[in-house]
């Protein structure tokens, strides 16, 4: 069969623009016209003269053709985008059924040079059109405008756009003309369909609204599958399953299109033609995972219908498909009666579209005098009470569909999307039958509850997330590769996600009381998907929680906490008289919870005033009271920085001590305090001390100017290894001094290769050029530390040194073979060198390591150095 010329390629304005010029073909030649066109007069109707030229269009009406000419016409009025346009156009006379004419004066876009038309109206083509005719006798001499506007050109957005067109149907004598919308949402399952038509009434010469049009074109029609319905004398069982859903129709009463298949008999769709509705269609999506054998029709619903007729042919059309289907009596007659429509094979369609054709008259309605004795008027509503699919399914309810869904082969599949398109009672079966599949079925029937509104969804799949997340392993710290993902966890949590707010109940009652694993689990989602509903149901939780299971909660509390949409619950619950109602620890893990954002919570500082001003408070309050206490002292909270300066210095625990350096960091007021720290009995608190104030140095803060002498004298002189270490490290973080540089040239001697590292990190860091001879010492010195050697030669390139490019360069390609694990990590470093001092014939140095025969991780290394930036000056 031939495929439509409208499926093919329509695009909201190509198919406008192809179907105005098919019509037209049927009427003439395109040519451009310059002599005037002249319309003869017709009975009861003048003539008319036409021209078109710079000047724009000028008409005239003539009661007769012989003298009639446009001069001394009417000048017709044209937008500004338009008159560019009148240099292509032409003028194509109609004759309309009874013999009276009008005028189509149509300027195509595409005739036009690029221009201002062109640029306004995009790069889509289309036309103008101007229907024109000459008034009626005795209706006066002023020709008469029956419609102008664009064609083809679509406004709206991909999926819902609209456009204008005008249409002329050849009739058995004459034509019609009609003018209505293609719209995007609204097709005969692919073919263009003209909505909201009105015909010109050769009668008036008027357009009347509510006219019906066959969009199915003539070939296709004439080449659709022949069917006949047969006749059954009692209405088959429907199935339990309805795998059609309506989507859009041409015209309905009331606009209850839907009624054609919602299973009610007493409903029914009717056209809202004036007429015998020829043409009008409803649309009805469908699965193409499902096969359909056939249709079931019931024409008449048991309910009244004012003027009801039956269609005597009507057409079934698919994308790529037409069938004919005739009914073979007037149904209307038969109060009880449905019809089996057998289809020729089996079509799987994603749409299917029901096509009105003839239909018988009414009782008592006169015959039309449209063509082959249609019935007209405008009491007659051609209607279908029902359609349904035939299907292999048939007689099966929706249990037994589930059990179908075992295996997910092409039968299952079909199921699933029958299953999916039936409404809560599948859903239902799919809900209880889920734990008897196979994972295959599983999948499809997950697919099934997606359907159901969330109201549905939620319990079952906050069930599975609870039973998922129990069952799965426990997460491990090891460097092992994750297990595999669950799908139908991460399905779960999906839909979860999806349905946001609406699961919060669900989850806030796994949070209260489920297992471990899923607790967590839920805590998580919660969090994310209603933050303000997850904060008053984690505090709930934490009350008693212990070990990994509060660090968990805890986690999902700050992850909640951090969201804008819990800022108002938070403020609540910081609030006193609701803060101390709470168990101590809960209230505990809400600050601290809160991290950074605490200081902007109105209400934190006195929350945290009323847990830190109880008299002899035990060590855990204190030491958790430290991260709050600088999250406040970072926003002006002066007792928090009090608060933190005294457990800082004075806390007899140095736990204590050592978390109030750690967090006071970022606390630049307290710099003072950690430089006295540094000097704490305790070796941890010492070195929490020296590594805060690295940061704080790292950050730009400026350190308290005793700050250098303190720390270059813990690099000389601590016992511990590690404090020594940390001094370097933050020497090298500090403004270069000649007495820091010193500090760390002395450190070279030290015993420990970690303080010698770090010592020579802060030298290259402070580019110290005036010790390069001892750093050169360090990176030639064979019996020094790996490592050591490596952090010179750095520490070099830092500096600048010109010198030692040569070195740098014999060690680089020596680590192309390397001997060991001396050659990679040397030549690792010199290539980092070579690339920061980046000497001008750097690429012939590295040119042996861009070889194929290079290690891939050398290779890159080495491109690495040639692409880097400069840091020196040649």
């Amino acid at each position: 069969m031939r495929r439509s010329p409208f499926r093919s390629g329509w695009r909201r304005v190509g198919a406008a623009v192809g179907w105005i010029a098919a019509s037209s073909a049927l009427l003439g030649n395109a040519a451009a016209q310059v002599a005037p066109v002249v319309l003869p007069q017709a009975a009861g109707q003048q003539a008319l003269a036409v021209r078109i030229d710079a000047g724009g269009i000028t008409a005239r009406a003539c009661p007769a053709a012989a003298a009639c000419a446009p001069d001394g016409g009417k000048v017709l009025a044209v937008a500004p985008e338009v008159a560019p346009l009148l240099g292509g156009a032409r003028v194509v006379p109609v004759t309309l059924a009874d013999g009276r004419r009008l005028a189509k004066i149509e300027a195509p876009v595409a005739a036009t040079p690029a221009g201002a038309a062109a640029t306004a109206l995009g790069a889509g083509g289309g036309s103008w059109v101007m229907l024109l005719a000459a008034p009626l006798a005795g209706k006066g001499t002023e020709p008469v405008v029956l419609w102008s506007g664009w064609t083809g050109v679509s406004t709206g957005e991909h999926g819902e756009g609209r456009s204008d067109a005008v249409v002329v149907e050849p009739l058995g004598s004459g034509s019609r003309v009609l003018v209505g919308q293609l719209r995007d949402d609204v097709t005969i399952c692919g073919r263009p369909a003209l909505v909201g038509a009105s015909e010109v009434d050769p009668r008036t010469m008027t357009l009347l609204k509510g006219a019906s049009f066959q969009n199915l074109p003539l070939e296709e029609r004439r080449a659709a599958s022949k069917v006949a319905a047969e006749r059954r004398e009692a209405d088959a069982a429907a199935p339990a399953l309805r795998l059609l859903r309506p989507t859009a129709a041409s015209s309905a009463v009331g606009k209850r299109f839907a009624e054609i298949a919602d299973g009610d008999p007493k409903t029914a769709w009717s056209e809202g033609k004036v007429g015998a509705g020829r043409g009008e269609f409803v649309s009805l999506s469908s699965a193409d995972e499902v096969g359909i054998t056939g249709l079931g029709l019931r024409i008449k619903p048991t309910e009244a219908v004012e003027g009801g007729a039956a269609p005597r042919t009507l057409f079934v059309a698919t994308p790529d498909r037409l069938f004919q289907v005739s009914l073979p009596e007037d149904a209307w007659l038969k109060e009880t009666a449905g019809y089996e429509v057998k289809l020729p094979e089996e079509i799987r369609a994603s749409c299917i579209a029901v096509v009105l054709d003839d239909a018988y008259a009414p009782r008592g309605a006169p015959a039309g005098a449209g063509d082959r004795g249609a019935p007209s008027g405008p009491e007659v509503r051609v209607t279908i009470a029902e359609i349904t699919a035939r299907t292999a399914f048939d007689g099966q309810g929706p249990a037994a569909l589930v059990g179908a869904l075992a295996g997910g082969g092409e039968r299952a599949r079909a199921a699933a999307a029958l299953l999916a398109r039936s409404g809560p009672e599948a859903v239902e079966a799919a809900i209880a039958g889920y734990d008897k599949l196979d994972p295959a079925g599983r999948q499809l029937a997950a697919g099934v509850i997606d359907t159901a509104p969330c109201a549905v969804q939620i319990p079952f799949f906050t069930a599975r997330l609870a039973s998922g997340a129990a069952a799965a392993p426990p997460r491990r710290a090891s460097r092992a590769a994750p297990p595999e993902p669950d799908p139908e966890l991460h399905h779960a949590r999906d839909r979860i996600r999806r349905c946001g707010r609406a699961a919060a109940p669900a989850l806030a009652e796994i949070v209260k009381g489920g297992a471990a694993a899923a607790r967590v689990a839920a805590a998580r989602e919660l969090a994310l998907v209603a933050p303000a509903e997850a904060i008053p149901a984690l505090l709930d939780a934490l009350a008693g929680a212990r070990g990994a299971m509060r660090r968990e909660l805890r986690a999902a509390l700050a992850l909640a906490a951090r969201s804008e949409r819990a800022a108002g619950v938070v403020e609540e619950e910081v609030q006193l008289d609701r803060l101390r109602a709470r168990p101590e620890e809960a209230q505990l893990d809400l600050l601290r919870a809160l991290g950074p954002s605490l200081g902007r919570v109105k209400g934190g500082g006195a929350a945290f005033q009323a847990l830190a001003s109880a008299a002899s408070a035990p060590f855990e309050r204190r030491y958790l009271l430290q991260a709050p206490a600088a999250a406040l002292a970072r926003a002006g909270e002066a007792p928090a920085e009090a608060y933190l300066r005294a457990s800082l210095r004075k806390d007899a625990d140095a736990h204590v001590r050592l978390r109030a350096a750690e967090v006071a960091a970022d606390v630049p007021a307290l710099a003072p305090d950690l430089l006295a720290a540094a000097s704490d009995p305790e070796v941890r608190v010492r070195e929490a001390a020296i590594v805060a104030l690295s940061r704080a140095a790292s950050a730009g803060a400026k350190l308290p100017a005793g700050a250098p002498t303190a720390l270059a004298a813990r690099l000389a002189s601590d016992p511990w290894t590690f404090i020594r270490g940390s001094a370097a490290l933050a020497i090298g973080a500090i403004p270069a001094t000649p007495a820091v540089d010193r500090a760390l040239v002395g450190a070279l001697a030290d015993s420990a290769p970690e303080v010698r590292r770090n010592a020579l990190d802060g030298l290259g860091a402070h580019r110290a050029v005036a010790h390069i001879e001892a750093v050169r010492d360090r990176a030639e010195d064979k019996e020094e530390d790996l490592e050591v050697r490596a952090r010179a030669i750095l520490a070099l390139g830092a500096m600048c040194d010109a010198s030692s490019v040569d070195l740098w360069t014999r060690l680089a390609l020596r680590a192309k073979a390397p001997m060991g694990e001396r050659d990679q990590r040397l030549g690792s470093a010199a290539l980092a060198a070579l690339g920061a001092v980046h000497p001008a014939d750097l690429p012939a140095r590295l040119k042996p390591l861009l070889d194929k025969d290079t290690p891939h991780g050398l290779r890159e290394t080495a491109r690495a150095a040639l692409s880097a930036a400069p840091q020196c000056r040649r």
